[in-house]
């Protein structure tokens, strides 16, 4: 098989760029309507852009540094975890803090056949949620709770006020993953090996 050249520095800037995007979209956008849905569907993305971008299409033939691979990695699975609160962050944005009504728990049937409970809630806007978490209510029918939710329904009412939100989670970790990540980018396209042409053999 043929080696392939793999990107040059400005070429390999752009894939870089365009990796780290897509890898932000796809564990924040899903954990907020479903957190394992977004613990999957992001490890799945950042497998993809590892095996089939990063590593065939920027790299090429050459092989990817060893420190570059444990900080992708590292800095991937930071971004997994500041999603688990992705929610929080969203309605500390876009959130509406009011007084929500219990209404009543319902049994639900998973994937794989699994029965499990499902708190729904009225919302001051007149609209019937359900709680993000699954179990039974956090309070008899007709109880008044304290919630911040989304008007326009994106994201499941969290019970608790503006102030309990763990939006600094989600932040904090988001942001941590992009610096390791854009860090590994800058200094992968800076890599003096790029510029190297491999000897002839005689």
């Amino acid at each position: 098989m043929a080696a392939r050249p793999g990107l040059g520095p400005r070429a390999m800037a752009v894939a870089w760029a365009v990796i780290i995007v897509v890898a932000v979209v796809s564990t924040l956008v899903p954990a907020m309507l479903d957190f394992g849905l977004g613990v999957v569907f992001g490890f799945i993305v950042l497998i993809t852009l590892y095996a089939w971008i990063l590593r065939r299409v920027v790299f090429g033939s050459r092989a990817v540094p060893r420190w570059a691979r444990a900080t992708y990695w590292v800095g991937g699975a930071l971004l997994v975890v500041g999603a688990v609160h992705a929610p929080d962050a969203f309605l500390a944005l876009t959130g509406e803090q009011g007084t929500a009504t219990v209404a009543y728990a319902s049994t639900e049937t998973g994937a794989h056949g699994t029965k499990y409970t499902q708190c729904w809630v009225d919302l001051p806007d007149g609209n019937n949620e359900r709680l993000p978490r699954t179990g039974a209510c956090p309070a008899p029918r007709g109880a008044h709770l304290t919630v911040v939710y989304s008007p326009g329904g994106i994201v499941g009412p969290i019970i608790g006020s503006k102030g309990d939100l763990m939006w600094w989670w989600a932040a904090g970790f988001q942001l941590t993953g992009i610096g390791l990540l854009t860090t590994t980018a800058v200094l992968t396209v800076r890599d003096p090996v790029l510029e190297r042409r491999p000897r002839r053999t005689r």
